[in-house]
């Protein structure tokens, strides 16, 4: 990608402000004035093994990159479509194992990761208007009535596998941990952080820093947009089916 098109900026700036006027839109309905929050008992405790989560997976996720003795680990992964996708898919997959884990052992429900039953329906909702928003601004109607391949088929499934467990991991546990312990805004705003330093095991950007580092950026206002829909709605399914009809139009 090229830092100076602006054609190719205007056209995420759209996409962006598209989202946040659909989001607040929505948000008038009385669907969305049910939704309820959702808050832990022992903020700074839980707030605690979610920073160590990301620390043991963020350490993983540099080994996996760089360790040779992954090699054959990367290999497999890299296997299924797109391999660098797939890739992704694979260390996310492995990511929400301490997750699942803690989980149990704590004895926590799964409304603790997002994925919450009362606020699943507007969700739900609000998530099949924001797809249908992305491929309107993307103009990929006509491409879609088209049909897709089995290969844009299998791409499809690892983007959605990838978009919803790390959604879960970053927006679901994460996030709403942080924010029980730091407040609404400086948890969503650590956890955007976070989400973009998670960017870096694999990223170029150390090596070709003057062409990688708009995809930073981008990660950035992906991050806190993800974010702010999260805490609009303090479920995972808007901001992961966001995401990944996002991805996989951009792949098409």
């Amino acid at each position: 990608m090229n830092p100076t098109d602006l054609k190719y900026w205007l056209g995420y700036l759209s996409e962006w402000l598209g989202v946040i006027a659909v989001v607040m839109i929505a948000g008038i309905s009385p669907m969305f004035k049910k939704i309820r929050r959702i808050e832990f008992r022992y903020p700074r405790r839980d707030a605690t093994f979610a920073l160590i989560v990301f620390a043991v997976i963020f350490f993983f996720a540099f080994m996996f990159f760089t360790n040779p003795v992954l090699e054959s680990l990367r290999e497999f992964a890299g296997a299924f479509p797109d391999g660098e996708l797939s890739q992704r898919m694979f260390i996310a997959l492995i990511a929400i194992v301490p997750v699942i884990i803690l989980l149990i052992v704590r004895g926590q429900p799964p409304k603790s990761t997002g994925w919450s039953k009362e606020n699943t329906r507007a969700n739900l909702t609000l998530a099949v208007m924001l797809v249908i928003l992305v491929v309107f601004l993307r103009g990929k109607f006509y491409t879609l009535l088209q049909g897709i391949s089995t290969e844009q088929g299998s791409l499809l499934l690892v983007v959605l596998i990838w978009c919803l467990v790390e959604e879960t991991i970053f927006r679901g546990y994460i996030q709403l941990r942080l924010m029980s312990f730091l407040g609404t805004t400086w948890g969503w705003l650590a956890t955007s952080l976070l989400y973009v330093l998670w960017q870096l095991p694999g990223n170029p950007v150390f090596t070709d820093f003057g062409t990688e580092w708009p995809n930073l950026i981008i990660a950035l206002v992906q991050g806190l947009l993800l974010g702010w829909i999260m805490r609009k709605t303090y479920h995972v399914a808007a901001p992961a089916f966001l995401r990944a009809a996002a991805t996989w139009l951009m792949l098409l």
